[in-house]
């Protein structure tokens, strides 16, 4: 074909921008004869939402890697805190020449309660990040 001929077929021109993850944008251009069919066109516009999502999905993913690291880390801290505490009660217990098996005072029992409740929350949303990984892996694997 000549280049005079080119510059005469009427074409539809199309840029599919997508927000990524960390403040990135990505933009899929394409071109489609303004004459084509509406199932071509839907054609073209589904493959390019479905790219774009699957380059989202790859940062969603990065993302919810970092996430679950950083709440692995916060589960080891906790657990150190939770040890340091049992053994400061333990101490305290002991230091204080009293017999028979070891009472709380209401101060010690509300700080072990919330040490664990931490603890649980760091549980539960460490579960919730995986769940959310599996759901993401399936779709860029999709």
């Amino acid at each position: 074909m000549s280049d005079e001929y080119m510059d005469k077929i009427p074409s539809i021109g199309i840029s599919y921008q997508v927000a990524l993850i960390g403040q990135r944008q990505l933009v899929l251009q394409s071109f489609i004869d303004r004459d084509c069919s509406l199932d071509d066109f839907n054609k073209l516009l589904d493959k390019l939402r479905d790219a774009g999502e699957r380059q989202y999905a790859y940062g969603k993913i990065e993302e919810i890697k970092l996430n679950l690291k950083q709440e692995e880390k916060n589960a080891i801290d906790q657990q150190v805190r939770i040890e340091d505490t049992d053994a400061k009660i333990k101490r305290d217990w002991n230091g204080g020449n009293r017999k028979g098996d070891l009472k709380m005072t209401s101060a010690q029992i509300e700080q072990q309660k919330r040490d664990y409740a931490v603890a649980e929350g760091i549980k539960l949303r460490m579960a919730s990040l995986k769940a959310a990984l599996v759901e993401w892996e399936a779709k860029l694997a999709g």
